[in-house]
């Protein structure tokens, strides 16, 4: 297997696991296991459904302080993750789905699109920058 070929099939496995463990970050309440996907550097910009994030210790602390009005929250991935992978940056893009029940039990739920982009920084690849939006 070539080594681009190794990258695709890494980063496949790598964007479902973010995923899966936004599902698991937002039920724990522990954003501990997210930050192994992003890049520290303070500069990048991160967008989720909310405000924009600078540094991903900003956007944790944004989805820290959401904890107290989001009891759960399942997030999932369609079967069309795309990847575009170059000399030590990735693209990947996806559709899927985004349901969560606040604390007044409100329901909330709807088709999203995912973009991120990744830099492999000494064979770790890393996002550095994400972009999750309503899909309308």
């Amino acid at each position: 297997m070539s080594k681009r070929s190794e990258d695709v099939a890494l980063l496949k496995r790598m964007a479902r696991e973010l995923v899966e463990t936004w599902s698991s970050t937002w039920n724990s309440k522990d954003t501990s296991a997210a930050s192994q996907f992003y890049s520290n550097a303070p500069d990048l910009v991160f967008f989720d459904l909310g405000p924009t994030h600078l540094g991903w210790e900003q956007y944790r602390q944004s989805i820290e302080r959401s904890f107290s009005t989001i009891e759960n929250l399942d997030l999932t991935l369609n079967d069309d993750l795309r990847l575009v992978v170059g000399d030590g940056m990735a693209l990947t893009t996806a559709t899927g789905h985004i349901s969560y029940r606040l604390k007044n039990n409100e329901n909330f739920e709807s088709d999203i699109r995912f973009t991120g982009v990744w830099e492999n920084k000494g064979g770790h690849w890393l996002l550095i920058h994400d972009h999750w939006s309503r899909s309308r």
